[in-house]
């Protein structure tokens, strides 16, 4: 199987989260007219909290419940943690 993937970008430690702040970095300013997606991504979330992904509908996660994706699933551009004050961590490949 060829690699998919050119590298990994994620929390530098555990992050207190901003209510509706996007969690996907923007992508490189080389990235001319291609936004970042991550095709493997993890969260991990402290206390229960609720999210959206993709602009979805909101998702309910209990206390360290976490969600992941996979290379099978919808590519990740948009996750945001609808609260403030939720402590979390996160990373995705790209």
């Amino acid at each position: 199987m060829a690699q998919r993937g050119s590298g990994w970008l994620g929390s530098p430690s555990i992050t207190t989260s901003t209510a509706n702040k996007e969690l996907v970095p923007t992508s490189p300013a080389q990235w001319v007219n291609v936004k970042l997606g991550f095709y493997k991504f993890e969260f991990r979330n402290l206390q229960a909290c609720t999210v959206k992904i993709n602009g979805g509908n909101p998702i309910y996660l209990d206390a360290e419940q976490g969600f992941v994706s996979g290379s099978e699933d919808a590519t990740i551009y948009n996750f945001v943690i609808v609260e403030s004050g939720i402590q979390y961590q996160w990373v995705g490949a790209y």
